[in-house]
């Protein structure tokens, strides 16, 4: 169906109108009962009919329209109606309006919204069976005490609908009306007039007897289906296969669960998602009232609190549900299914939750882990300072000037570089970048005072380098080479910078012992255990230059060869 939208002030309007709409056609077709199809006054009114039913009909949204096709095919639809009324016609339009009226009644929550389609459906049934049929049957010629009745009952029952307090519209969206409650409206009364007519054909019986015939044989075929399909709980088998029906191809379930994933991803709080998605229960099944809920120290409450009570309990969350009336086995099994859904949901919040608080815990611990090793080394060349300070001579001697003055800059940036890690444990930050050449340079002198470290380059090409990934790599592996040349006295460290098609590479190697076969493949997927040296500080070093794109590795390891790689992860 084509359509197109219309001003949404006027949907409003339209949607506030429908209750009057409902109570005008059924005026309308009541006189049209009481003028017959066959005249003229009768045809014009039960166009006036068809008309209100336009306006009131639940199934196209109010704010919507018809495309000019379907206009056409409603207006030829109409003309032959009157045209052509019959008897016959109208009994089956007042059936299939029945069923409509009767797929909507079930959907209403407010006692007097529900109460008001109830009159509804009888104003139609009573129309149907007391002036109706005998349009549609000639042969049908109930008493005329039968037809004044229905003539004096029918707008004494449309007073009431009147009088009644105004409720809350739910259909203001398309395809509100329950199709299986109002296939068995219109399959139930299509019996019922039948079966009327039958047995006043086969059995001879006057109209009222064979009305009352049919109503006492489809109760007890009625009654009959509900002991067949639940025997214990009597007549509560046709309600629970109805009930089976709504909770699992129902569309207000569907829009609940659609409604739950969609909150889900939206929402972060564990009971802030608890209680909207309780709220949603109330907005989206007609059939709860309200309920509270129980669940991780809080508790909260959603709609009407009273009724019957219904208490549900899963995973430390207890959730109660409150109906107006005492629900089907099969519907009492669905309110555990749904209770056990939200406690999934909620288990699935409270995990997410812990597990944020725990990675930023974690965050803090690699954080200080990390600037461990950092601190360390700057302590290093402060004390490298202070010892070449207290030599005799030193505040004159030029080249302890010229050492200060190359050493309390790099002191100061790296300490600036360490302050800023700080700032984001966790994410990427921008790395400052500083010419190669230069960066190698300082690094020379900086460890000009360790007579067993030696540096090799050919020629450092030009470019630029990341200078904290660098400096704190060279620094800790430096820090460990010192710890190793204290253990192990005689072994000497190189440093290399290499320059690659992809950026630059780092290498330090010791002729040292190996690292045991048991610790190497570990050195960089977590904390080993060490007497000295490695321990806690590569693997930091090795998460924090991923961060960064580059990758640290163990490049050999063997006696009198152990080298470590600082390289682009792409080399």
């Amino acid at each position: 169906m084509v359509i197109s939208p219309l001003s949404s002030t006027l949907s409003a309007r339209l949607i506030a109108l429908r209750r009057g709409s409902l109570l005008a056609l059924l005026v309308a077709l009541y006189l049209v009962l009481w003028q017959g199809p066959d005249t003229l006054i009768g045809r014009t009114l039960f166009v006036v009919h068809l008309g209100l039913f336009m306006l009131w009909q639940p199934f196209v949204q109010a704010e919507q329209r018809l495309s000019l096709h379907w206009l056409l095919v409603v207006g030829a639809v109409v003309l032959v109606a009157a045209a052509f009324l019959k008897g016959w016609m109208i009994a089956l339009w007042i059936m299939m309006l029945a069923g409509i009226v009767g797929g909507k009644v079930l959907l209403f929550g407010a006692r007097a919204s529900r109460l008001f389609y109830l009159l509804a459906l009888g104003f139609l049934v009573m129309a149907l069976m007391l002036m109706a049929a005998p349009l549609a049957v000639p042969q049908a010629r109930p008493p005329a005490e039968i037809l004044w009745l229905g003539r004096a009952v029918l707008p004494v029952v449309l007073g009431v609908m009147v009088l009644l307090p105004r409720g809350q519209e739910i259909d203001s969206g398309r395809e509100v009306v329950d199709f299986v409650y109002s296939l068995f409206v219109f399959l139930l009364l299509a019996v019922l007039m039948l079966g009327s007519l039958a047995a006043m054909l086969l059995l001879g019986s006057g109209y009222v007897e064979a009305l009352l015939q049919t109503l006492l044989v489809t109760g007890l075929m009625l009654m009959l289906l509900g002991l067949v399909s639940n025997p214990r709980s009597g007549f509560s088998g046709i309600g629970g296969l109805i009930s089976r029906y709504l909770m699992s191809i129902g569309l207000p379930v569907e829009q609940w669960l659609q409604a739950l994933s969609n909150l889900a991803l939206r929402e972060e709080d564990p009971q802030d998602f608890l209680q909207q998605a309780c709220a949603e229960i109330v907005q989206r099944l007609p059939w709860v009232r309200g309920g509270e809920w129980i669940a991780g120290g809080g508790s909260g409450r959603f709609g009407v609190t009273d009724g019957r009570r219904w208490e549900f309990s899963h995973g430390g969350m207890v959730l109660v549900f409150y109906t107006l009336h005492a629900p089907s086995p099969t519907l009492i099994w669905h309110y555990n299914l749904l209770a056990q859904l939200l406690a999934q949901f909620y288990a699935d919040k409270q995990r997410a939750l812990a597990l944020k608080h725990l990675s930023y815990m974690q965050a803090i611990h690699e954080t200080g882990a990390r600037l461990t090793h950092d601190v360390k080394n700057l302590l290093q060349s402060l004390n490298t300072l202070c010892s070449a300070g207290i030599e005799p001579g030193a505040e004159s001697s030029r080249d302890y000037q010229a050492l200060l003055r190359r050493q309390l800059p790099a002191i100061t940036d790296r300490l600036a570089d360490t302050l800023a890690k700080l700032n984001s444990p966790q994410g990427r930050s921008a790395a400052r970048q500083v010419v190669a050449a230069e960066w190698w340079l300082a690094l020379q002198q900086r460890m000009a005072a360790l007579t067993w470290l030696s540096f090799e380059a050919d020629r450092v090409a030009p470019g630029e380098l990341p200078a904290e990934v660098f400096s704190g790599v060279v620094d800790n592996l430096i820090s460990n080479a010192a710890e190793k040349h204290l253990r192990e006295p005689g072994v000497c460290a190189r440093v290399e910078l290499k320059s690659t098609d992809a950026g630059f590479e780092l290498l330090v190697c010791d002729n040292g012992a190996a690292v045991a076969e048991d610790i190497a493949p570990r050195l960089f997927t977590g904390p080993v255990a060490s007497a000295g040296g490695y321990g806690i500080g590569l693997y930091h070093a090795a998460r924090y230059v991923q961060v960064a794109g580059y990758q640290l590795s163990l490049a050999e390891n063997r006696p009198g060869r152990v080298c470590f790689r600082l390289a682009l992860a792409t080399q």
